[in-house]
């Protein structure tokens, strides 16, 4: 949003305004300045800041609401500002409005805003007549009368007003109101006002629209201003009945002279007579739009569904300066005062209204479900704040003191807030209606009082439990996996748990900001599998990384879970499979190695059992993956990426993909290496090598358990050392070299005994399995 620092400083009454101090305190404030430039206007020159803020304050998005968050902010006395958009105006009789009203008009130029405080200060003091000094108290004592207005205005009276002839209600919109003007001259705005939307980046046009897009700026709010002539001619009829319809498959719509856009059945449409004269919030016919031909206007206002308009806005690819504003949530409070600032605004270039367009087929207010009813039963809701509560968590003030009970009301006064009920201990709270999307709990109130004193004027709180923290067993956990494949060369990545929709069998989000990020993911793999891709082709390496992260399954039941997992991609010309050999990719053997050793250094409970994957899915290869169990729970899954998954991705074949379930891992590890200490032998180690020709389909891990059993008590390990699967080798086979080593605890293990326990294990494999023993 642009704003210019020298209307900052007329409209607040504070000349003397730096640009320094308003860049600090917006800072401070949690607003965020993108640009400062030097803009030059009839021959004067102005400083323009662009403010951005969260999607959640659109209060702010207008120049009333960032003054008022201003004025908070820097606590300015402001006597000067006269609400003047009161209903009733009940300043009216008191001696400072009877001055302002009985100024000579003449001494109000075509280039001043007569609304201006600051400048009406001006006139005020040159006046002989004022004398400011004797009035002093009454400026303060009507005030006082304004803000105590303020904090009893009540939407449903306001409502109430309306509904009874100048509205219409319905679940998609409320039309508020509908006046047609006296003949008027179609002619340039006055100097203030194209000033400033110049100031603002809007060209002025004439006094009709320049005032209304004038009013949009200064309250966010969004009027359209219809040529009555056309509009009769439009309808062929001078009763003119408003309706809002959804829009066709054969409407098109005119929005210039040489451009027209087809609506469908999912645009909502303003009507008269069922001819379409605009898309509410949006944009306008461009022929009903007024010109120099126009000799009376109709002003038409009501309030839309956001959500609509933000739909309508993607669906026609189209966004205008009016649907930027509607998109926001409206403040019926505000609306009510927009009304008649532009009603005044009107009145001081001498255009004046007759009479409200009569309403036909009202609605009253007792459906539940309509627009405006949800609108007011946001408006009714409250949050109680304590006092206690308040100093125990933003700590002293000013360096000693705590905040009292007067500095927190007057804060939230000073951010529109109204204070329903009020007592020593607490207070009810009723939040604006701009601010219902941010504000929902009392620690929201409570940081609102924060932001507008200033972080910096609190001192911290001082530490009073004298108790260390400590690490659950699970985080020690993820710190051992982080730290063992950060030490292998990994790089651990983070990705967003929401993902684009491409399976049934996903959690999907009811109201999803993007299409691409409308489902919770089932696995981490598919995204590290995306940042390998995204390296490869920045870098052309391959790109070795892991991740700890939550998945969200869909269970048969319809139950949700969530699951916290390790994942991880590798291969390709990473490791070295010996020292001081050329970089190659390792096998699948050595990828697995990676994993057994990680598991082998947890300390597991129970031992780890390998069984051939069953559904492999389009990630992992079909013959190349292995789940591993742990007791009776799967543990994880390991393999070798699917072929078709590399060659899109443009990645190496030999590259291996791991995900385990580090919650089940957690349930069997210990939060530290257990030592055993046991007796060891003092007899020496006999170790002996066996290799096999084997068939493909045949598992190490089941030549290992068979050995292992048949060779008890005196077997201390066996390990896999080679593997080999070339010429002369016949197809179909390879050949597995295993490691054994044996040890007795009472005697030295002669050869013969070593070979008397292995030739059993030979004949028992050559007779039962597809091997053959080599020797």
């Amino acid at each position: 949003m642009y704003i210019s620092l020298r209307w900052i400083q007329e409209i607040i009454g504070v000349q003397k305004l730096t640009l320094k101090r308003l860049v600090n305190r917006l800072t401070l404030a949690g607003f965020e300045i993108e640009s400062i430039t030097t803009k030059s206007y009839f021959e004067t020159f102005d400083i323009i800041l662009d403010i951005s803020f969260t999607a959640n304050r659109a209060d702010v998005s207008n120049i009333k609401g960032l003054i008022t968050e201003l004025i908070a902010l820097l606590k300015s006395n402001f006597f000067l500002e006269i609400p003047i958009n009161i209903k009733p105006l009940i300043l009216l009789d008191s001696q400072l409005s009877r001055d302002i009203w009985n100024l000579d008009l003449k001494q109000i130029k075509n280039n001043i805003d007569p609304l201006n405080s600051e400048i009406l200060g001006r006139n005020l003091l040159k006046n002989r007549r004022y004398k400011i000094f004797t009035n002093y108290k009454l400026w303060q004592y009507n005030y006082s009368l304004w803000e105590w207005y303020l904090q009893k205005k009540s939407f449903s009276k306001i409502l109430k007003d309306l509904k009874s002839d100048k509205l219409i209600e319905s679940n998609e919109d409320v039309t508020f109101y509908n006046i047609t003007s006296k003949k008027i001259a179609i002619k340039p705005s006055p100097h203030w006002i194209k000033k400033r939307l110049l100031l603002m980046g809007f060209n002025p046009v004439n006094n009709i629209i320049d005032t209304l897009n004038y009013l949009m700026i200064e309250t966010g709010q969004v009027f359209f201003a219809y040529d009555l002539e056309i509009l009769e001619n439009l309808t062929s009829t001078k009763n003119l009945i408003f309706s809002t319809k959804w829009a066709t498959e054969e409407s098109l719509f005119p929005i210039s002279e040489s451009k027209t856009i087809a609506l469908d059945s999912n645009i909502l449409a303003l009507t008269i007579n069922n001819k379409i004269i605009s898309i509410p919030g949006f944009l306008q016919n461009y022929k009903t739009i007024v010109n120099e031909n126009t000799s009376s206007v109709l002003i038409q206002y009501g309030i839309y569904d956001a959500k609509k308009i933000k739909k309508a806005s993607k669906k026609l690819n189209l966004r205008t300066d009016y649907s930027v504003k509607s998109e926001k949530q409206t403040d019926l409070n505000l609306l009510e005062q927009a009304y008649l600032r532009l009603i005044y605004l009107f009145w001081t270039q001498k255009i004046k209204f007759k009479s409200e367009i009569p309403i036909v087929n009202k609605n009253t207010l007792k459906h539940d479900f309509s627009l405006l009813s949800r609108y007011i039963k946001q408006s009714e809701k409250k949050i109680k704040i304590s006092y206690k509560n308040i100093k125990q968590l933003i700590g002293p003030y000013n360096n000693s003191t705590a905040l009292n009970k007067f500095q927190i009301v007057r804060n939230l006064k000073l951010l529109n807030f109204k204070i329903d009920l009020q007592t020593d201990q607490n207070s009810s709270v009723l939040i604006p209606l701009a601010r219902k999307i941010d504000i929902e709990r009392e620690v929201d109130i409570i940081e609102e009082i924060i932001r507008i004193i200033g972080f910096n004027k609190f001192q911290p709180l001082g530490l009073t439990n004298t108790k260390f923290g400590s690490l659950t067993k699970h985080e020690k956990l993820k710190r051992r996996l982080r730290s063992y494949f950060l030490d292998l060369g990994f790089n651990e990545s983070i990705h967003s748990i929401l993902i684009k929709k491409d399976s049934t069998n996903q959690i999907v989000l009811k109201n999803p900001l993007f299409n691409d990020s409308s489902v919770l993911r089932l696995s981490l793999v598919n995204g590290l599998i995306e940042k390998v891709n995204f390296n490869h082709k920045n870098i052309g390496e391959i790109f070795e990384t892991f991740e700890l992260g939550r998945v969200y399954k869909l269970l048969s039941d319809g139950k949700k879970k969530e699951i916290e997992v390790i994942s991880g991609i590798f291969g390709g010309k990473i490791f070295n499979s010996t020292w001081g050999s050329d970089k190659s990719s390792i096998n699948w053997f050595e990828a697995k190695g990676i994993i057994e050793t990680l598991l082998e250094k947890l300390n597991l409970q129970l031992p780890i059992y390998w069984n051939p994957a069953t559904r492999c899915g389009t990630t992992f290869h079909p013959n190349l993956t292995t789940d591993f169990f742990i007791g009776k729970q799967k543990l994880g899954t390991f393999g070798q990426i699917h072929p078709t998954l590399a060659l899109k991705n443009n990645i190496q074949k030999k590259a291996y993909l791991f995900e385990i379930d580090t919650e089940i891992l957690n349930r069997f590890s210990h939060s530290k290496n257990l030592i055993n200490y046991i007796p060891y032998s003092s007899y020496p180690i006999s170790s002996i090598d066996l290799s096999f020709i084997i068939n493909k389909s045949i598992f190490s891990y089941e030549i290992k358990k068979i050995i292992y059993l048949l060779t008890q008590p005196l077997l201390k390990s066996i390990n896999l050392f080679d593997y080999y699967s070339k010429k002369p080798i016949k197809e179909g086979y390879c050949s597995l070299s295993f490691k054994l080593t044996f040890q007795s605890e009472s005697r030295t293990l002669s050869n013969d005994e070593v070979l008397g326990i292995i030739n059993p294990v030979i004949v028992y494999l050559e007779k039962h399995y597809d091997i053959k023993f080599q020797e």
